[in-house]
């Protein structure tokens, strides 16, 4: 064996992805309602079908967005029906250290 280095395969996707975001400034576009001076920092890559893709795709461009900012508006939406609680404030009961719902549990901050 010589000292060469030994190749690592890389997924290409990924490196392609990664070699990119070394020449851009992530930032989100001033019409998606970002506000100023917040980027966008973290890549997600998903699948999804063409059809998907075209649907979602004529969805955002109808409201006025990317389909970056429709995509992120959507995950954020589905994370709020799944992690915050929808109980009227009579349903906490407040501690020294914070604040709990008699319903569901949930500890608010």
């Amino acid at each position: 064996m010589n000292d060469e280095e030994i190749f690592q395969p890389q997924d290409n996707i990924e490196a392609a992805m990664a070699k990119v975001a070394e020449t851009i400034k992530p930032t989100r576009k001033t019409n998606t309602g970002a506000e100023d001076g917040s980027t966008a920092t973290k890549q997600v890559l998903i699948r999804t079908t063409d059809e998907d893709h075209a649907r979602w795709k004529e969805a955002s461009e109808k409201e006025g967005i990317s389909l970056s900012e429709f995509i992120r508006n959507a995950a954020n939406g589905q994370a709020s029906e799944v992690l915050d609680c929808k109980h009227p404030p009579e349903n906490l009961k407040w501690y020294p250290w914070g604040k709990r719902c008699t319903k569901c549990g949930l500890r608010w901050k």
